[in-house]
């Protein structure tokens, strides 16, 4: 599959640096690395040919000299061309969007015909030029760091994830998503443990990971997951799954045998009589011809009860800009939690968004590190200072709550007073009068 890469470098650095500075650094310092992980581990775009692997024949990077000349030799050893992009107005606006749109659409007629663009940039100035690509009959991908627009992120076949970007294409705080924290076999409960007991090897030596010809004993993983849900009343947290599997399996949970995560690794298993549902913290999985699924407001992110108008208005909310649908008291569990981590620890958006995610596991509360990723970003999105002492529980949910506003404004969603009394009700400051 013939690709071209269009970099926004200013757009994607500057916003890395908000999270992390390593990450940054990372990003700007050692393309060769993530240019590695985009052709040979990035998955491909839906509808993409049976078969194909990514070749990225055009690599392109746009760059403001002015302010980054140091990381012009890196690119150049990577293989990218480098757009020189000075800025144009005394408010250091660039012509960056321009250059690449026309960009693209010059390789769009070009006599090569490629089958993806790839564009790395969360400006919503691009959505046009993804739907025009998409006309043509043309696979896209993008890397959005921050809080891409619904209209951004519809346009486009493949959204990297920027968490997985950053474990695996950068390098950084590498944790596999529900996999930290195994739990121990004393937490099996007596049906589970018989499950484990029977799958061969059960002990933990590598027996029970490879076949005799030593390929990966894939049928004993997929015996594992349906037998937990068979004996389960009630739809399977895959946080639960990820861990037990990791708990017998560790080298598995490495890289998901190859898939890069665990949502994909069960795409691949053959696992008869298992669905899954994805939309709520961590996605459970279930029985359909004996298990009834809560809605996304009720198990997967907390009880809603009484909160009929307010669970709609999230869910809106939630599908319009990404928002997690966490009911209010689970998001005071976790603005709890995270106040609690910071108390301890100093702030590191990759391993505090750890600890907190395994400490509301540990609590009952069924958070998703997506969910905390999320919730982290938009504090640091609203200019909070981690390193200062304005940490604590209501603090932290008024300015994710100001967030929230923020991205609903930006989808043009109006918030009248009672939209925005439901925001606070919601996610925060009203729930901690």
């Amino acid at each position: 599959m013939k690709s071209a890469l269009f970099v926004d470098f200013d757009n994607v650095y500057s916003a890395l640096r908000k999270l992390d500075l390593a990450a940054a650094e990372k990003f700007a310092r050692s393309p060769s690395a993530w240019m590695e992980w985009v052709v040979s581990a990035l998955e491909l775009p839906d509808h993409a040919p049976a078969g194909a692997r990514r070749r990225v024949l055009v690599r392109r990077c746009y760059l403001n000299p002015q302010a980054y000349q140091r990381f012009r030799p890196s690119f150049n050893l990577a293989g990218f061309e480098i757009i020189d992009c000075p800025a144009l107005t005394s408010e250091g606006k660039t012509s960056t969007d321009i250059h690449m749109v026309l960009d693209i659409v010059d390789l769009l007629q070009h006599e090569v015909r490629y089958d993806e663009f790839i564009v790395f940039s969360a400006d919503a100035d691009f959505t046009p030029v993804l739907r025009k690509l998409r006309r043509w009959d043309r696979r896209t991908t993008v890397l959005a760091v921050g809080f891409p627009s619904a209209a951004y992120r519809a346009s486009a076949d493949l959204l990297i994830d920027q968490d997985e970007f950053v474990r695996h294409a950068l390098g950084l705080h590498e944790e596999i998503e529900a996999a930290g924290n195994p739990l121990p076999a004393a937490a099996l409960d007596e049906a589970g443990a018989a499950v484990v007991a029977a799958l061969p090897g059960s002990a933990g030596d590598e027996s029970c990971r490879r076949t005799a010809s030593g390929a990966l004993d894939l049928a004993a993983v997929a015996a594992l997951i349906v037998g937990e849900v068979a004996k389960a009343a009630q739809p399977v947290p895959c946080a639960r799954l990820a861990a037990l599997i990791a708990a017998h399996y560790g080298p598995l949970a490495d890289d998901w045998n190859g898939k890069g995560s665990f949502r994909r690794f069960v795409d691949s298993l053959d696992l008869p009589g298992v669905a899954f549902n994805w939309r709520g913290s961590g996605g459970h999985a279930y029985d359909p011809t004996r298990h009834v699924l809560a809605d996304e407001g009720s198990a997967a992110g907390g009880s809603w009860e009484g909160e009929v108008e307010l669970r709609a208005l999230a869910r809106q909310i939630n599908e319009v800009t990404g928002v997690p649908l966490l009911s209010p008291t689970r998001y005071r569990a976790l603005f709890a939690t995270i106040a609690a981590d910071l108390a301890q620890q100093a702030f590191d958006p990759w391993e505090t968004a750890k600890r907190v995610r395994d400490a509301c596991r540990d609590a009952g509360q069924a958070v998703s590190r997506a969910d905390v990723n999320f919730v982290l970003r938009g504090l640091l999105a609203r200019g909070h200072d981690f390193g200062r002492g304005d940490n604590d529980a209501p603090t932290l949910a008024r300015k994710m709550a100001n967030n929230v506003r923020s991205l609903c404004l930006r989808e043009q969603m109006l918030i009248d007073s009672a939209t925005d009394e439901a925001i606070t009700r919601w996610i925060g400051g009203g729930q901690y009068a």
